[in-house]
């Protein structure tokens, strides 16, 4: 059975493959079983086993109690110190956005190949609340955040606009709103906003904010 995991040259490919599984097991919308992992992975059964056992003796998988596999604890140690000014700049914000304008809050980043949800906060005595899981991840042409992110990255084809609008692109039922945001280490980023689109809002008014906080993100970390 071919592998398909990614490899780079030089590199050791046993690596390779226990972070691409690391991978496929954290951004997946479901949890993975071992045999959906090996089919993924494209290689022998057995070898999947001696990677996930590997994973799981450092913590960063967990083996739940029907057999799927998830991110374990020792990863969430790991992952406070990714963007640790950000993360600490943005969390208030927020949490008052969420808050103020009823909708799930999240910052959007790039890795290099996709745009991926950093930190997300949900709003307080909400009616309905939309989940937007850390790490998820979706194509920078897909999806308010990630055109954002494309054109910072692109402006010369894609020219930035004052705010990005997106329906039923990443998830059906879902809108979201995204501004861009400058962070301190000159990644691509976006301030967005998730929404159920029969809810509705006021797009001006949710702009608004928006841009506020982004603004205000911005001086705390020095880069308005």
């Amino acid at each position: 059975m071919p592998s398909t995991t990614k490899t780079v040259a030089g590199g050791s490919q046993t690596l390779a493959r226990g972070l691409h599984a690391l991978a496929l097991i954290g951004e997946s919308d479901a949890p993975l079983t071992v045999a959906e992992l090996t089919e993924q992975l494209g290689i022998h059964r057995s070898m999947t086993y001696r990677l996930v056992r590997t994973l799981e003796e450092f913590g960063f998988v967990e083996r739940r109690s029907n057999g799927s596999l998830g991110i374990g604890v020792r990863m969430a140690t790991l992952t406070r110190s990714i963007a640790r000014d950000l993360q600490a700049a943005a969390n208030p914000e927020l949490v008052r956005l969420a808050n103020t304008l009823r909708m799930t809050a999240f910052i959007v980043t790039y890795d290099g190949e996709e745009a991926v949800t950093l930190l997300t906060v949900e709003p307080q005595n909400a009616i309905t609340t939309v989940a937007q899981r850390p790490g998820s991840r979706h194509p920078i042409d897909r999806g308010a955040p990630g055109r954002v992110i494309r054109s910072q990255l692109r402006p010369d084809d894609f020219p930035p606009q004052e705010y990005e609008w997106s329906q039923d692109e990443v998830f059906a039922g879902l809108t979201s709103l995204a501004v861009p945001l400058r962070t301190n280490d000159a990644r691509p980023a976006s301030l967005a906003i998730l929404y159920v689109t029969d809810g509705g809002a006021d797009i001006p008014d949710a702009v608004a904010e928006l841009q506020h906080s982004a603004q205000r993100i911005e001086r705390v970390l020095g880069t308005a």
